[in-house]
């Protein structure tokens, strides 16, 4: 019993600590409560669509830039597309004409001498020089020195043959953009590889080529001031031009983004 005393003193003696310790409870109307706040979120949904990374340097598209389907061709749309190739095909082809002619002509030793500038060239008369080539590879056998001479010589001759090639190529999509093509043709790759080749045998002229029988030339004056009589004006001025009009051209008539194929 006096143990039991004892323990109901302490639990007595820590009750009350515990009482004098704990906070003394607020006044319930004392106590500020924020009002409460409602706010709504509208909700709006969106289509995103990333665009391909090839689009990004392409224009803005309209209904103009989509070619219908097949099942949907018209003869007006049909009509319309063949008028704009044969515009384009008959300016294309007339260049390519202008062009050509020149190599033509000096495979033909028609050099017209007395024409306002060197229009046919000789010393760059590709097609001419390369009949000459294989006429004198033939009559030496096809081998030796002087067979290896002579086709070293003819490099200049056969990078303007690649840029003729493509002129030929062009050519024959001009014909076709003449007779009822409804896709229109690209020529600017062709005119593009004209131009390089052309542009490749004047920077060797200029810094010359020993090597393969290309003699440096000085700009101002046998370029600039000789230009009645220089090859390099009768072969660069033509194919800036050619590029010139190739570039309208597929402006003109670009090709449209679509379903026809």
């Amino acid at each position: 019993m006096a143990e039991q005393r004892v323990t109901n003193r302490r639990n007595r003696n820590v009750d009350d600590a515990g009482i004098r310790l704990a906070p003394t409870p607020l006044n319930r109307g004392s106590v500020n409560v924020m009002p409460a706040v409602r706010q709504d979120y509208i909700i709006e949904p969106q289509l995103v669509v990333d665009e391909p990374s090839d689009d990004l340097k392409r224009s803005f598209s309209t209904e103009k830039d989509f070619q219908p389907k097949k099942k949907d061709i018209s003869k007006r749309w049909k009509r319309s597309k063949r008028s704009r190739n044969l515009v384009v095909g008959i300016v294309m082809f007339i260049v390519s004409c202008l062009v050509l002619l020149p190599y033509i002509l000096g495979a033909a030793h028609v050099f017209l001498d007395n024409f306002i500038f060197r229009y046919v060239p000789r010393q760059f008369g590709a097609l001419n020089n390369l009949v000459e080539a294989f006429k004198a590879t033939v009559k030496l056998g096809w081998k030796g020195e002087e067979v290896n001479a002579i086709w070293i010589s003819m490099v200049p001759s056969l990078i303007l043959i690649v840029g003729i090639i493509a002129l030929v190529v062009n050519f024959i999509k001009s014909v076709m953009g003449m007779f009822g093509a409804i896709k229109p043709k690209k020529y600017m790759i062709g005119a593009i590889i004209y131009l390089f080749a052309v542009l490749a045998v004047f920077i060797m002229t200029l810094v010359g080529a020993p090597a393969v029988g290309v003699e440096k030339i000085d700009f101002v004056r046998d370029f600039i001031k000789g230009y009645k009589t220089s090859e390099l004006f009768g072969l660069l001025i033509p194919a800036l031009g050619y590029f010139t009009v190739a570039c309208i051209c597929t402006f003109i008539h670009k090709e449209k983004y679509g379903y026809l194929k």
